[in-house]
């Protein structure tokens, strides 16, 4: 378990342009869709090795859709 601040989270996540607010990530955090996101007294943190995991499987499933996509026995199933 590696608990990143906010700040840290958004630096090794965002560029600085695309970055949103704290206020963003605590909400995002509070609806459950960060993924590791987490509040200790108080404060607001990432578990980083749960949001890796769980975005690298979002990309391993969506590669895996996008390849069954490609078979002609399957047009018309997903």
């Amino acid at each position: 378990m590696r608990l990143a601040k906010l700040s840290e989270f958004r630096r090794l996540i965002y560029t600085p342009e695309s970055a949103p607010s704290d206020s963003t990530l605590r909400r995002r955090i509070d609806k459950g869709l960060i993924p590791g996101g987490t509040t200790q007294q108080g404060h607001y943190y990432v578990d980083l090795d749960d949001y890796d995991r769980a975005t690298k499987l979002r990309a391993r499933l969506t590669a895996q859709q996008a390849e069954l996509a490609k078979n002609p026995l399957l047009a018309g199933l997903l």
